[in-house]
């Protein structure tokens, strides 16, 4: 969350836009913890009428829920009394974190948040746990040939270079 709200704080940015809108910037501060079941949704969307080479061709949207809400249990109204009887927490629904109509682009995105990625080498070495071998076989291809196809669409051949 914290990189979200900040990252157009890194000195190499020189100065972008948040990644985030001022209303929004406004709610987060306001946020005092993440509780159970608090998320963040990135959507990305691609407008294929646009050329592969052109910035706009994918667009992402932020969402952001707190999660479960405790404050709304504290009022006495039927609705809180019935969360009560029934041993539920209400969970709040995701908020926009930019304005309608801004056009938040992939490459954008990914300026802003790269500085703040671990490098490659701090991950563990992929292993498939003892026991699960045939199970995500498929799976695994599907994803190596999806990381092929944006390494190809990204940078022009199969290999990422």
């Amino acid at each position: 969350m914290n990189v979200i709200r900040y990252c157009n704080l890194n000195e190499s940015l020189h100065g972008e836009a948040s990644l985030v809108c001022d209303n929004a910037l406004d709610r987060l501060f306001r946020t005092k913890e993440l509780d159970y079941m608090s998320h963040i949704v990135l959507r990305m969307f691609e407008n294929t009428e646009v050329a592969l080479e052109d910035p706009k061709r994918f667009r992402i949207e932020m969402t952001f829920s707190r999660g479960a809400d405790l404050s709304s249990l504290e009022k006495n109204d039927k609705e809180a009394s019935s969360w009560h009887q029934e041993h539920i927490l209400p969970v709040m629904v995701p908020e926009r974190l930019q304005e309608v109509g801004s056009h938040l682009t992939w490459d954008n995105m990914e300026n802003m948040i790269h500085p703040f990625a671990m490098p490659a080498e701090d991950f563990p070495p992929p292993s498939t746990p003892q026991g699960f071998s045939g199970y995500f076989s498929k799976s695994a291809l599907v994803l190596e040939r999806l990381a092929n196809l944006w390494s190809f669409h990204k940078y022009g051949n199969s290999n990422g270079k």
